[in-house]
C-alpha cells in the first residue's frame, strides 16, 4: 500500500476492511468459553445492504454478535444502523462499521465467488493485528479521517 502513485489511491477490498475491523475488536468480541472463530456474513455486490457478525460458541453453535443494516425504502424491513446481540458490545467495532458502511464507495466491491459473502476470522496473530491496524489507518486517511483506535496488548 505504500507505493501509491501520486493522485491515485488504491481501494481496499471490502473483505479486507471488514476483517480488519473484526481483528481490531477481537478482545471485545470473544467470551471466555468461545473457540476463537468469527464469521462475517453479507451479500456481496456493489454495495452492502446489511452484514452480520457471528461468534462460534464453546457448544459448537453460532451466536449473533451484531448486525448492521443500511437504510432501506420498503416498510417492514429491519431498521438501519448497528445492533449488538447476546451481551456483545464493542464501541470500536460499532464506530469502524459505521465508517465502513457509510463510505462503501471508497472500498473495492467484494468479488462474487463461491462462498462469497462469508468471511471467517480466527484468532489473529500479532502480525495480523498490526496489518489490520495499518489497513484501517490507511482507509481512514483516504476518507480524510483520523483512526484513533490503536489496540493495546494485541494477540
Amino acid at each position: 500500500m505504500s507505493s501509491i502513485p501520486d493522485g491515485k489511491r488504491a481501494k481496499i477490498q471490502m473483505d479486507r476492511i471488514l476483517t480488519s475491523a473484526v481483528v481490531l475488536s477481537w478482545k471485545d468480541l470473544l467470551h471466555v468459553s468461545q473457540r476463537g472463530l468469527i464469521h462475517i456474513e453479507y451479500v456481496p455486490g456493489k454495495s452492502l445492504q446489511y452484514l452480520k457478525i457471528w461468534d462460534l460458541t464453546g457448544k459448537g453453535e453460532w451466536s449473533l454478535v451484531c448486525e448492521y443494516w443500511m437504510p432501506s425504502g420498503p416498510a417492514g424491513l429491519p431498521r438501519d444502523g448497528m445492533t449488538f446481540s447476546n451481551d456483545y458490545h464493542s464501541a470500536a467495532l460499532a464506530e469502524m462499521l459505521e465508517t465502513i458502511m457509510q463510505h462503501q464507495d471508497s472500498f473495492a466491491a467484494s468479488l462474487v465467488t463461491p462462498g462469497g459473502g462469508l468471511i471467517q476470522v480466527s484468532l489473529p496473530t500479532n502480525e495480523e493485528s498490526l496489518a489490520a491496524s495499518a489497513c484501517m489507518t490507511f482507509a481512514y486517511e483516504n476518507l480524510g479521517l483520523t483512526f484513533a483506535h490503536i489496540p493495546t496488548g494485541m494477540a
